[in-house]
């Protein structure tokens, strides 16, 4: 069980170096990149390593954690969720193109996505122009991303059928307002499809008139690479059917013959194949470390060390592409130093403190900022200071 974060500086830094090993080395502030395993999900990645040498790669040692990973997510999402609507996948845009190509369109239906987005959302859809003969739709670009309803609602007409957005932008940090979005979709018949990468595991998300969502575990859910999942309400995924029936995604699947066999009933239809036990089992104990500090505690302390962390870097001389406020729920921020080569100081940031350097929709740098729970106030501080 994980124990609650110390208020004493000293032993926080035990707890956390215990914990989270990665900050022996740097100070990371890139979960909205690629988080550094907790021990615990290190530990649980070899203890399943160790016991397939021993005991073999038999499903049923592993099917109960494969299981509980599965109850795991379907509690994150809340809002009725339950195992039976969530399929594994390796990445999200792995999970994304399974919405993408079994949802059941017809001719010349059109689909809406925004300029400037994360292109796993965006390219899978793309796709669908030159093999379903669907129309994409781009809600125009906006420099923060901070998107609204009156953004969305001039591309909708009779022929939309689906509108698939980021929950939280991967370089600004705004958050779209999914219970407005997704309540005027539903009331005009248009299905609502969220890439949830870059909130899911920092900051809770009002999935009430949601239909599908879509992440990789490996950012802000703390679990390794290559371990993800797609979400799909009941009654939208008793209406899509898998481009690639596999074996373990029939009813009769242990009847090896049966080839008239249909697709399983639950979300399983989507899992063709050999399971990916190690980034299940990853991402199950990643997922118990979050659970066990609470959604509560952890999205009040990522928004209080985002809010924190933008003042101080701005005091510092900084330029931020986007100050989001209380509305903007999500534990971004990106920055830049006028006059100064933005490149240069990232690399010599690095020699500290792990980082993201990403390019906006102009191809100007930004340096991108995301802490987790187990960052604290005196990182930002160093940040800060390291400007100078």
């Amino acid at each position: 069980m994980l124990s609650p974060i110390p208020s004493d500086f000293e032993q926080f830094k035990q707890w956390r170096l215990e914990n989270f090993p990665f900050f022996e080395s740097k100070i990371c502030l890139t979960h909205a990149s690629v988080s550094p395993l907790p021990k615990r999900a290190g530990d649980a990645i070899a203890e399943y390593a160790g016991q397939i040498v021993r005991e073999g790669q038999f499903d049923y040692l592993h099917m109960a954690t494969y299981l509980r990973c599965k109850e795991r997510i379907a509690t994150m999402l809340g809002y009725g969720a339950v195992p039976e609507e969530i399929a594994f996948a390796s990445s999200t845009s792995h999970a994304l193109g399974l919405v993408a190509t079994c949802f059941p369109w017809n001719e010349c239906d059109n689909c809406v996505v925004a300029d400037g987005d994360f292109p796993a959302n965006v390219l899978v859809w793309k796709n669908l122009t030159l093999t379903r003969g669907v129309e994409l739709k781009l809600v125009p670009h906006r420099p923060a991303m901070d998107l609204t309803w009156d953004d969305i609602e001039p591309l909708l007409d009779e022929k939309t059928r689906l509108v698939s957005l980021s929950a939280v932008n991967f370089l600004s940090g705004a958050s779209l307002n999914l219970e407005k979005i997704g309540g005027e979709l539903h009331a005009r018949g248009i299905k609502f499809c969220v890439d949830g990468i870059q909130a899911l595991g920092a900051v809770q998300l009002n999935l009430q008139h949601v239909d599908f969502v879509c992440a990789d575990a490996h950012k802000w859910l703390l679990g390794p690479n290559g371990a993800a999942f797609m979400w799909a309400r009941n009654e939208v995924l008793q209406t899509m059917r898998p481009q690639i029936l596999g074996w373990l995604a029939t009813e009769h699947r242990m009847s090896w013959f049966a080839y008239d066999t249909v697709p399983f009933p639950t979300a399983e239809r989507f899992e063709p194949g050999a399971r990916n036990y190690l980034g299940v089992i990853g991402m199950e104990a990643s997922l118990g470390v979050i659970q066990e500090m609470g959604a509560d505690v952890v999205e009040q302390r990522i928004i209080t060390l985002r809010d924190y962390g933008a003042s101080a870097i701005e005091a510092a001389g900084a330029e931020l592409l986007f100050k989001p406020g209380p509305e903007h729920k999500s534990g971004i921020f990106s920055f830049r130093m006028p006059g100064r080569d933005i490149v240069e100081l990232n690399t010599k940031l690095d020699e500290r403190f792990a980082l993201s350097l990403r390019q906006d929709r102009n191809d100007d740098y930004w340096i991108r900022v995301s802490a987790h729970f187990m960052n604290c106030e005196n990182d930002l501080d160093e940040l800060a200071a390291a400007l100078a």
